[in-house]
């Protein structure tokens, strides 16, 4: 017999109704996108980022086109303990259960090798991967089973970037610590996944738009031509904090138009 509860709740627009998400990088163009879509599928959301404007913008954008939303808004930093563990408390204080984790903070914090010391390396690697770790650990503190862990790695985990070792670095840390994770807490009903975005237009990627030259390099090496939307990835993390994916975990999944198909453009050539 087919479960027709589980049937119904993955056809209508309310499958994440009494769930709550926090969100790190809440304001940022993946998890504004990502917000969205928790949003409009039921979930209560809690925005989580370091500038309380910026914070209150996306919460007003969520509002203006979900007024009956459950929104809040947390000021804090996503590499430090206390302030994701206080965002989550926030995130569990309604009446909707806390079972959702989506981490979108990362990026890069240095150059190539000879332009980057090992501090930097480092602090680079970390910005990547400390992220996601304090988001496993302050949520499995508070989520008892069945948590639905989604992050933000990169193409970069699997490709080599010219310039970029500790992006590249990070993010393949980021893929694997997943894979530990869904390893080490399954038997508690976790799942933990990741989307590795190829290049997608956000706030952090204007100087790449820009660059004519740049952008066909990239484009020639994405079978489908174009870079991506965020509104593309957020639909891959939506499905990996859904019940349509129940029983995946501890997998990373490209969503890039193809590009870890044909690799890295030559970053030298423009």
């Amino acid at each position: 017999m087919k479960d027709t509860l589980w049937e119904v709740s993955i056809m209508t627009d309310q499958a994440l109704a009494g769930q709550s998400a926090l969100v790190t990088g809440g304001a940022g163009g993946f998890g504004l996108a990502c917000a969205t879509l928790l949003v409009r599928d039921g979930a209560a959301v809690t925005l989580m980022g370091r500038t309380m404007d910026k914070l209150e913008t996306a919460k007003a954008a969520l509002l203006a086109q979900y007024p009956a939303a459950d929104v809040r808004v947390f000021e804090g930093d996503a590499m430090s303990e206390a302030d994701v563990g206080a965002a989550m408390d926030l995130a569990a204080s309604g009446l909707q259960r806390l079972c959702i984790v989506v981490a979108t903070v990362g990026g890069s914090r240095s150059r190539g090798f000879l332009d980057t010391d090992a501090d930097a390396f480092m602090d680079t690697v970390a910005y990547n991967v400390r992220s996601g770790y304090i988001a496993i650990r302050e949520g499995i503190k508070r989520i008892e089973r069945d948590g639905a862990f989604a992050f933000i790695s990169s193409t970069a985990a699997e490709i080599a970037f010219d310039g970029m070792p500790g992006y590249c670095a990070g993010k393949a840390a980021l893929d694997h610590l997943i894979r530990a994770a869904a390893h080490e807490l399954g038997h508690l009903g976790h799942r933990f996944n990741a989307v590795r975005p190829g290049l997608t237009r956000t706030g952090a990627t204007p100087g790449l738009f820009a660059n004519a030259d740049m952008m066909r390099h990239f484009n020639e090496r994405i079978p489908l031509g174009r870079p991506g939307e965020p509104e593309e990835i957020a639909r891959a993390m939506r499905f990996l904090v859904g019940p349509e994916s129940s029983w995946t975990t501890g997998q990373s999944f490209a969503v890039d138009g193809g590009n870890e198909l044909r690799g890295a453009p030559d970053m030298s050539a423009p």
